[in-house]
């Protein structure tokens, strides 16, 4: 929203934001680099919540979480991995709004294969656990 904003006269239509035809108004009334980075912030807000069609984090971190305390994994641990996890996706966010070359959204991919290879880790470690109990 401040993306817009900020090209657009510190205007936002709050009445109807998602609307095709405020949408449009956005696409013809800023500058097409910001309203590019616009697009990419809400396809970020929206990987974060889990709403596009492939996989996505959320649900996965939740999952990862619950079969560690689950499994009895310590305190600690499920903590450095918690921390690392958000940290990694907001360092994503951060790279997915601001990438705008193909070589840099490498970069972006290799954070969130990070991200996702630490929940993985998680189950892991969670399933041995449990496999022993």
């Amino acid at each position: 929203m401040s993306v817009i904003k900020k090209a657009n006269n510190n205007k936002w239509n709050n009445h109807n934001p998602r609307s095709t035809e405020t949408d449009e108004r956005y696409r013809k009334g800023v500058p097409a680099e910001v309203y590019a980075k616009y697009e990419r912030a809400e396809a970020a807000h929206k990987n974060g919540l889990g709403k596009e069609p492939r996989l996505q984090n959320a649900p996965f971190f939740v999952g990862a979480v619950l079969a560690g305390n689950y499994a009895g994994l310590n305190s600690s641990t499920l903590n450095l991995i918690t921390g690392a996890y958000l940290g990694l996706r907001v360092l994503y966010n951060v790279l997915y709004i601001n990438t705008t070359t193909q070589k840099a959204s490498y970069l972006r991919t290799f954070t969130w294969l990070s991200s996702t290879i630490l929940l993985i880790g998680t189950y892991i470690k969670a399933g041995n656990i449990l496999s022993t109990k």
